[in-house]
């Protein structure tokens, strides 16, 4: 079953070449930064903003509450930020090295060629 998660299609193919060509930098901004980070960050931020809200419950809202919350919030995102950095950088290097693997077997090796 994990088999057709490393077999490529030439449409996996013309896509990771897209990718690649745009760079790695651009691939940890889009994909880890913004895309795995926000996901990171609207899940694990929704998760701190109701425990807040649990915790605040039934008492008023106070400025020290919402810098407490700003606080949390802010430490998740950097958390999220890092996390989706690496995330980036390892699927950079799992789909790289695929790519390398599978262009090595597909590509016909000209050393088995001798002109006569």
């Amino acid at each position: 079953m994990l088999k057709k998660y490393f077999d490529w299609t030439p449409r996996d193919i013309a896509y990771w070449e897209k990718v690649r060509r745009k760079g790695l930098w651009k691939f940890i901004a889009w994909y880890g930064v913004v895309i795995t980070s926000g996901i990171f960050f609207v899940l694990f931020g929704l998760v701190t903003f109701i425990f807040w809200l649990k915790q605040v419950s039934g008492r008023q809202i106070t400025s020290t509450s919402l810098i407490f919350l700003a606080g949390q919030l802010l430490v998740v995102a950097v958390v999220c930020v890092i996390a989706g950095l690496i995330n980036s950088l390892i699927t950079w290097v799992v789909e790289e090295r695929l790519y390398r693997k599978y262009k090595a077997r597909s590509s016909p090796d000209l050393t088995d060629h001798q002109d006569p």
